[in-house]
């Protein structure tokens, strides 16, 4: 606002400098005409003063300096009617010059915006170019020259009066305008806030139907993997007893995996933790369990299986091997060969328990352990029943991002 305002100003000024500068040429030429070279002296006095406003004129070129602009047109200003004064002097007519200054200050008044002070100092040079002018040409009778300017008062106030009104005016249409300018700001900051309030609730809808479909997807897949374990589970089992102790521990194994994955948004999860969630439990003493070596972050789909898979190993320790008893251990080492595809190594080395025989028929935990991690996750599981304890290897294909 401040920056239209003071261009403006200058645009005012300089457009009636031009003016300025057009009455006095035209001046200067018709006095040449009428009156050839005989009074040199007025011609220079014209001349001097179309050089001083045609400087000034060129000098206004930035708005920013405001109070710089004022201070410049008023002065090319004031030199036009003391020029004017003077040519009346030397011309020995004080009547066209009081006109012709009178005439310069009400034109300057309605087109230049001035403040009332500025437009009173420009009243004062005026009044008293005109007592400069009079006094000087009419010496007789005694304070005539007061009384010729004194008719020109009214005028010369009226302009002082019109330069407050217009200050007035201007300053009642910059507050509507910053008023205006306001509110626009201000509904184009809600438009801004209801556009991105729409846009948030665009993608909570969407991010909220994603999880809707995932979580659809998830618990399908959940309740299919349920009654899979369920069934196998009762084909298995000699006994409702034995069914319900087994089908309980695979379903709260399942249920501990899939807390974990879920607090991390199914990211997945490292493998030392999805060990310690799954055979921890089972521990008899504080070490009764090792585990030792890499331990790479694990993508949720196979840390469901393979956390499985531990589950039954787990399990089948705390009931026949080395976790059944005191004193029994547990030794778990983990590696990542760098091949192509890295391969995860798990090794499963039971100690110190009681004594073992391979069982004579495969229950449903050794066939989820051998043909879970072969059919979905491409590993491969060697499970040997040495008389010291259960030993088993597993390895099991990497993502290259993972090794």
């Amino acid at each position: 606002m401040a920056d239209e305002a003071n261009t403006l100003l200058l645009e005012r000024i300089r457009l009636g400098l031009w003016l300025v500068l057009i009455g006095v040429g035209l001046v200067f030429f018709g006095e040449l005409m009428l009156n050839g070279a005989t009074r040199p002296l007025i011609g220079t006095i014209q001349a001097a003063n179309a050089v001083a406003v045609a400087v000034i004129l060129r000098l206004l070129q930035r708005p920013a300096r405001r109070t710089a602009n004022l201070v410049a047109g008023f002065l090319a200003l004031a030199i036009t009617v003391v020029a004017a004064g003077a040519v009346g002097i030397v011309a020995r007519d004080a009547t066209t010059p009081v006109v012709l200054i009178v005439g310069l200050t009400l034109a300057t008044s309605m087109l230049v915006p001035w403040t009332p002070w500025w437009q009173l100092l420009n009243v004062l040079v005026v009044v008293a170019t005109a007592v400069w002018t009079v006094a000087t040409i009419v010496a007789t009778p005694p304070l005539f020259w007061l009384q010729y300017v004194g008719t020109i008062m009214p005028t010369l106030a009226g302009t002082v009066v019109i330069a407050y009104a217009l200050q007035r005016q201007r300053d009642a249409l910059a507050g509507a305008e910053r008023e205006r300018r306001a509110r626009e700001i201000g509904l184009r900051e809600a438009n801004l806030r209801l556009e991105t309030e729409i846009q948030e609730h665009r993608r909570t809808e969407d991010a909220l139907r994603f999880a809707m479909r995932e979580l659809d997807h998830r618990v399908k897949n959940t309740l299919a993997t349920v009654q899979s374990v369920a069934d196998q589970t009762l084909r298995a089992a000699v006994s409702l007893d034995e069914f319900g102790t087994a089908f309980s521990g695979r379903i709260q194994a399942m249920a501990r995996i899939h807390s974990a994955l879920a607090l991390r948004r199914w990211q997945g999860l490292a493998l030392d933790e999805l060990i310690e969630l799954v055979v921890g439990p089972y521990r008899n003493a504080a070490d009764s369990v090792s585990v030792a070596g890499d331990g790479p972050f694990l993508g949720s789909d196979l840390a469901r299986v393979l956390g499985m898979a531990l589950h039954e190993l787990a399990t089948n320790a705390a009931k026949y091997g080395a976790l059944s008893i005191k004193g029994g251990r547990l030794d778990i080492s983990t590696r990542v060969d760098a091949s192509s595809p890295p391969v995860l190594c798990i090794h499963w080395a039971e100690r110190n328990g009681p004594l073992i025989v391979a069982p004579r028929r495969r229950g449903f935990g050794m066939k989820l352990i051998e043909e879970a991690l072969a059919y979905e996750i491409g590993g491969s599981v060697d499970v040997r029943f040495a008389r010291q304890g259960v030993c088993s290897d597993i390895q099991i294909p990497l993502p290259s991002a993972l090794g």
